[in-house]
């Protein structure tokens, strides 16, 4: 049944995908960030994407170092190159997934934060908005960079009836992204996993809607 779960959730993916692979190449932007705040740029970096592809922000944490001023070119640049060089020095980071989502979140500054060799096992649960189990949610390991590219049993497992889950892991980031069908996707550093709660994607379910309407 877990796999049946996980199949299911990784078509739904595939569905949406599909119109923003046939875009990804074209995914290379120009755009000039005149003394802006980091804020007003990224936001000027999502309302251009959202003209020429699928790609939709998750601003999952409020954008720290608001005091920094951009004044950068960006020709021809893909996403990664663009995000790189905003959130370079800010105590934000970034990660893409599936060629759907650009999560912002806050990166966690952990003294113990160590590479390890050993496997550590991670428990933890997932609750929707109104704090009741998710069941079947993907939860996946962050990869070494900043995207995650394919969801497999290898690096995900799910939820089980209660919202469990049990990851093991010998990851050195020590973040992991959890996603569900209808929910925005979060990334959550390991030492938080022990709750995790899920907002609503409306503009998902909103699409989801559409496409319903007009079969």
């Amino acid at each position: 049944m877990n796999k049946i779960i996980f199949l299911f959730f990784c078509l739904f993916l595939c569905f949406f995908q599909t119109e923003a692979s046939n875009t990804q190449e074209k995914s290379h932007i120009t755009v000039r960030f005149e003394n802006q705040s980091l804020d007003s740029a990224l936001h000027q970096l999502e309302s251009q994407l959202e003209k020429m592809s699928e790609y939709q922000f998750v601003y999952q944490d409020s954008i720290e170092n608001k005091a920094i001023k951009i004044n950068q070119n960006f020709k021809n640049k893909t996403i990664s190159e663009i995000l790189n060089v905003l959130l370079a020095n800010t105590d934000n980071s970034y990660v893409i997934i599936n060629d759907l989502w650009v999560v912002i979140y806050k990166k966690v500054e952990d003294a113990s934060l160590t590479i390890r060799k050993k496997e550590t096992t991670i428990h933890g649960n997932v609750v929707d908005e109104n704090d009741k189990f998710v069941r079947g949610a993907s939860v996946c390991i962050q990869e070494n960079d900043s995207t995650v590219s394919n969801l497999t049993e290898k690096n995900c497992t799910i939820t089980d009836n209660n919202g469990n889950f049990v990851i093991s892991t010998k990851n050195s980031n020590f973040y992991i992204i959890v996603l569900y069908v209808g929910y925005l996707p979060r990334v959550v550093y390991i030492n938080d996993a022990g709750l995790i709660k899920l907002k609503p994607n409306d503009v998902i379910l909103n699409k989801v809607l559409r496409i319903g309407k007009s079969m």
